[in-house]
């Protein structure tokens, strides 16, 4: 903020500053989400030693609020063919980006019967093995109650 942009602008440009990061691919659904990235992207202010450790600090605190779409670790180990990345995307919609139509759209396509199975089953397993360390089984319950 002392530097003239937003915590959004500094992740942004904490990415950037990556030397294996080519480009990043947001969603920008209006022209102030726009002209604030591009004005991110023009300012050659780089971020200190300081501020990106406490980003990365901040992403390590909050891990557990973001799921990076890694089911091939926690979705084998429920007894379900339940599509837990697709759940949690349709959350990040809702909360997130407070696109509730669009999380709602998208989990509307689940079918019927898994949303269904998804009411009863046990998600510790899946939650056990976690990167994120993700109250998975919470979170598909209030997509259930919040989108279902």
């Amino acid at each position: 903020m002392k530097k003239g942009f937003t915590d959004a602008q500094a992740k942004l440009k904490a990415v950037w500053e990556q030397p294996n990061i080519a480009s990043i691919c947001t969603e920008m659904p209006n022209m102030t989400l726009l002209m604030s990235n591009v004005a991110a992207a023009m300012d050659q202010t780089k971020l200190s030693n300081r501020e990106l450790e406490l980003l990365r600090q901040y992403a390590r605190e909050t891990r557990s609020d973001y799921c990076t779409g890694c089911t091939r670790i926690c979705q084998p180990a429920i007894k379900a063919d339940i599509p837990i990345g697709d759940v949690m995307r349709c959350l990040m919609y809702a909360r997130s980006y407070g696109d509730r139509h669009r999380a709602m759209t998208h989990f509307q396509k689940i079918p019927l019967r898994i949303r269904r199975q998804m009411e009863g089953l046990g998600y510790s397993p899946a939650e056990q093995r976690c990167p994120q360390k993700m109250a998975i089984g919470k979170l598909m319950r209030e997509a259930l109650e919040e989108l279902g």
